[in-house]
């Protein structure tokens, strides 16, 4: 963006000054600003503060960083606090950039006033004591975030595993076990569905059972009432995220389908409503539909 020069700043009646408060800083004669366009380069943002904030007297240094602690922020350094204070009550909230400007006292004395009041060299061992805070704090905050997500990592790669050991404990155990792809259980395949939830498929050939079943968006319910609407079914289902649909079969009764996004919403169904008591004497079961 090209370098836009600003040649007045807005007229702010000067009893808009924030009131103090035990948060706000003591009057300084060192501005803190925020909220500042971190799009602009730095040489043009300085540039432009520097044009709005020397109308108000004469601007001893500017300070902005592109690193990300700084970014979006800036120190606007004036000789004496009174000069600092009208710039503060006139140019507050003045949209620089498409962004109105946050501005405050600083909290800590500028190297520049350290100088001048020969306080330089504690001020110097004061800051570096901040700045190390500050950096133990961030490499603790991103140590904490790479192991959550080695754990994260970790716990995804361990249900992999489990879900590969029960597969190929099925295998072994029903060496011809075949599954029935979902599209012969919709419509027309519902008795390929009644046969996958009684452990046989089709020609009497063995099936992995029901608890066995890998994860699926598609949960399969079996027992329910023959006279349930499913319209009651939705709403038992739809409070649970990510619902998509509940999909009766045809001239089979008893059984159901329920979609979700993906197959974590549907295992958090599945594992809150498993074993539901729908009516009296039905006990709903929820198992993954068979891929």
């Amino acid at each position: 963006m090209a370098d836009t020069e600003m040649t007045s700043a807005p007229e702010v009646a000067p009893d808009t000054t924030p009131a103090q408060t035990d948060n706000t800083p003591a009057a300084s004669p060192s501005l803190y600003i925020k909220n500042l366009n971190e799009k602009i380069k730095l040489d043009v943002l300085k540039k432009s503060l520097r044009t709005i904030f020397g109308q108000y007297g004469e601007v001893l240094e500017i300070v902005a960083h592109a690193n990300i602690r700084m970014r979006g922020q800036a120190f606007v350094i004036f000789d004496n606090k009174d000069v600092a204070a009208k710039a503060l009550s006139e140019v507050q909230s003045f949209p620089l950039y498409g962004k109105p400007m946050v501005i405050q006292f600083a909290k800590t004395k500028s190297d520049i006033h350290a100088k001048k009041d020969g306080e330089f060299e504690e001020h110097h061992k004061q800051r570096l004591v901040t700045k190390e805070k500050f950096a133990n704090e961030f490499k603790h905050k991103k140590r904490q975030a790479i192991l959550l997500a080695k754990q994260q990592q970790k716990a995804q790669e361990q249900q992999k595993l489990l879900e590969e050991q029960q597969q190929q404990m099925m295998q072994q155990q029903h060496p011809y076990a075949q599954q029935t792809p979902y599209s012969q259980q919709v419509p027309g395949g519902a008795q390929a569905a009644a046969a996958g939830a009684s452990g046989a498929g089709m020609g009497g050939v063995p099936m992995i059972p029901d608890e066995y079943l890998p994860r699926n968006s598609i949960l399969f319910l079996q027992n329910l009432p023959h006279d349930i609407a499913e319209s009651q079914l939705v709403s038992l289902f739809q409070q649970y995220p990510g619902f998509k649909e509940v999909r009766t079969v045809p001239g089979k009764s008893g059984i159901a389908f329920v979609e979700y996004d993906n197959e974590y919403y549907s295992a958090a169904a599945k594992t809150a409503l498993a074993d539901h008591q729908i009516a009296p004497e039905h006990k709903m079961k929820v198992t993954f539909a068979r891929k």
